[in-house]
């Protein structure tokens, strides 16, 4: 636990020199990834996406707020939605909405590694590589912005300004977010309140992109598609068990469908084994912590308790 914890430490203190948009998770932010229980300078990302046919597709984004690393996003600039997120669980304290920001350097290298509200931004090519609030403003009616890093999953104010920025969001109907909320998000959180070593664990949180889109319109910006609306939401988390110390894990997929998510609890290795065939694009198998926490899981005991007491609170 002391190694984990050290990377929130120095996630606080280091890394700020390099820009926002960066060519490793590895080199510039891998705090928010978990480190080798033998070497704590080895951390593990989730595996990066590639498109042979289109290798400037993914993007690995340090998401920086006010000049310090808040998490980490592997962004899809052709569906304009990010596959991941990846951060601390910490605790939870009440935090304020923010505006929501998008990503300066995706369009242009030049501007600077802050996200940004975008009617800051001067450039002619904003949007090309990222959704817009105007994107998601067209269709208010019928999606929603889904935070993957979700605001009430940290305590602290300034992350929570930074999880509000289109690179961190996907099209949801407004009932798959709030399923996701409570089928998944207060979960997990309470799973790790209750049993890993100091309420800290690393998540990762993504989605599969699916075969609709929302239809944008931008004037003199050459966009060929729209936002892409993604057909499965996942996330897992590792830590270590508060009695044991032993590595704990699990993991959730669900899919969307005309009557609304279908959710279902898996371990690490079964979500990365789904990830592989969903994903589809990738060399090998889609690993999510380097193969670490790919075993242990809360018994099926303590989760049906888990969700007696969130469905009878709940209602």
């Amino acid at each position: 636990m002391k190694l984990l914890i050290l990377g929130f430490m120095l996630q606080a203190f280091g890394y700020l020199a390099i820009g926002k948009v960066v060519e490793s998770f590895k080199d510039s932010c891998p705090d928010f990834f978990i480190n080798d229980p033998s070497d704590q300078n080895v951390h593990y990302p989730p595996t990066v996406l590639y498109d042979s046919q289109n290798p400037n597709r993914y993007k690995q984004i340090c998401q920086q707020w006010n000049n310090e690393y808040r998490y980490a996003t592997l962004y899809d600039t052709k569906g304009r939605i990010p596959v991941y997120s990846a951060y601390y669980y910490v605790g939870y304290h009440k935090v304020d909405k923010a505006e929501w920001k998008i990503e300066p350097q995706l369009d242009d290298p030049n501007l600077g590694p802050d996200m940004e509200r975008e009617n800051t931004i001067q450039t002619k090519d904003k949007g090309k590589n990222q959704a817009l609030y105007g994107d998601y403003a067209f269709h208010t009616k019928d999606y929603t912005r889904g935070h993957l890093y979700p605001r009430c999953h940290n305590n602290d104010q300034d992350c929570a300004i930074a999880t509000y920025t289109h690179t961190n969001a996907v099209p949801q109907t407004q009932a798959d977010n709030n399923d996701w909320a409570h089928n998944v998000e207060r979960k997990i959180e309470k799973i790790i309140q209750d049993n890993c070593d100091k309420g800290f664990a690393h998540v990762v949180t993504g989605a599969v992109p699916g075969q609709f889109w929302l239809d944008i319109k931008r004037d003199n910006i050459p966009v060929k598609e729209g936002v892409n609306i993604p057909e499965y939401f996942w996330t897992a988390y590792c830590c270590h068990d508060n009695e044991s110390n032993a590595l704990l894990s699990g993991a959730w997929l669900a899919k969307r469908n005309h009557k609304g998510l279908v959710v279902w609890k898996k371990t690490v290795k079964q979500l990365e084994e789904e990830l592989t065939k969903l994903y589809g694009n990738i060399e090998g198998e889609f690993i999510m912590f380097g193969g670490l926490c790919q075993g242990r899981i809360i018994s099926r005991f303590y989760y049906a308790l888990t969700n007696l007491y969130f469905n009878f609170f709940s209602n």
